[in-house]
């Protein structure tokens, strides 16, 4: 991006930016996660001057990354030391379950720990937090980044497995079923609704927010034909996401060109690290774009969110409610069904567990 339209962007920004990441891995660096930083540091580096540095509340997680967590976090008013720390507990328990599903050591995953270096906690963060900086912040820019796990989760399968699935088809149910949830439009209906909710509820808090709202790309193991019917999943994920963004005047952005330039690894569905510098890029085209070539959009959106403010507590408390709908779900099923609950049931251990270490650390 030239540079003189950064300096316009920062002195836009002159009198206080806050930068938010919400929620899922896309804005992790996964290809070195524990040396590079990631899309919000890289945009936040980008808009800092010698009289100013943008406040940036990174939520983007590998496990914590699902539309529900995001308005459990701002409903809990957490801080930014507990986001830290949820972060880098997520990392590990994330990886350790990668362990278990390829019959590892589990004790491998704490290399996750290395992860706090690029999220180690700094002296003021436990002061700093995610709701309330929102509402006080002029006009605070969103980065959100979510639904595409929660569309994983509905429909069973990853891009890491489901070649593997594929082709044990004739074997085991695992393929079958995703195909049967892929056909069934209550799948991504379930999904928008999560992401409506969020914009509903980051509006209600500050209706001058700018969110730019990253769709999905088709990661190198779905570009085949026999994964069309994945392929078509998401990019009709992205039209229904495009609309939602038009009816909110959320700035959509097409990541489609940079997924398919940059992710090329069966083995990651994540781009590489040149890939979200250029994914910072387009954000900063957008961001600049939406100040200075559009005209002001108009604040109309009269409604109030109520934040509890008990911390990690309430995720927990949101967590386990979770936790008793799901068996309550899972108690008439049987086969692959009741097996995909089980799994499900396991994740939201893990990330009450993950909670319960951020409320230990910080008690």
């Amino acid at each position: 991006m030239e540079k003189d339209k950064i300096d316009k962007i920062k002195d836009y920004y002159k009198d206080g930016l806050t930068i938010v990441g919400l929620n899922d891995s896309q804005g992790v660096n996964t290809t070195s996660i524990f040396l590079k930083k990631g899309l919000l540091e890289y945009l936040g580096s980008k808009l800092t001057t010698d009289e100013l540095e943008p406040l940036v509340i990174n939520a983007f997680s590998l496990l914590m990354n699902k539309t529900e967590h995001i308005d459990y976090f701002l409903k809990a008013n957490l801080s930014l030391e507990e986001i830290k720390l949820s972060r880098t507990y997520g990392v590990v328990a994330a990886l350790e379950k990668v362990m278990r599903n390829h019959h590892l050591p589990k004790m491998l995953g704490k290399v996750g720990y290395l992860y706090k270096v690029c999220a180690i906690p700094k002296k003021g963060d436990a002061k700093i937090y995610l709701t309330s900086a929102l509402e006080e912040a002029k006009e605070p820019v969103i980065i959100y980044s979510s639904g595409a796990n929660n569309l994983m989760r509905e429909v069973g399968n990853n891009p890491f497995a489901i070649s593997k699935d594929h082709k044990e088809k004739d074997k085991r149910p695992n393929y079958n079923y995703t195909l049967k949830k892929v056909n069934n439009k209550n799948t991504l209906n379930k999904v928008i609704k999560g992401i409506d909710r969020n914009f509903y509820n980051l509006l209600s808090i500050n209706d001058s927010s700018d969110i730019y709202a990253l769709g999905s790309y088709i990661p190198a193991s779905l570009r085949n034909d026999e994964m069309k019917i994945f392929q078509d999943l998401i990019l009709e994920y992205n039209e229904r996401l495009t609309s939602l963004c038009d009816r909110y005047h959320i700035t959509y952005i097409n990541t489609n060109e940079i997924g398919n330039r940059y992710n090329n690894s069966k083995a990651n569905f994540h781009v590489n690290t040149k890939g979200e510098k250029v994914l910072a890029e387009t954000i900063l085209d957008a961001i600049y774009d939406n100040k200075f070539n559009k005209p002001k959009k108009e604040i109309g959106f009269h409604e109030t969110f109520r934040s509890t403010d008990n911390g990690p507590r309430d995720v927990i408390d949101s967590l386990w409610l979770d936790r008793f709908n799901l068996y309550d779900k899972r108690r008439n099923l049987s086969g692959y069904d009741a097996l995909r609950y089980e799994q499900i049931i396991d994740e939201n251990k893990s990330e009450i567990e993950v909670f319960r270490k951020v409320l230990r650390k910080t008690k």
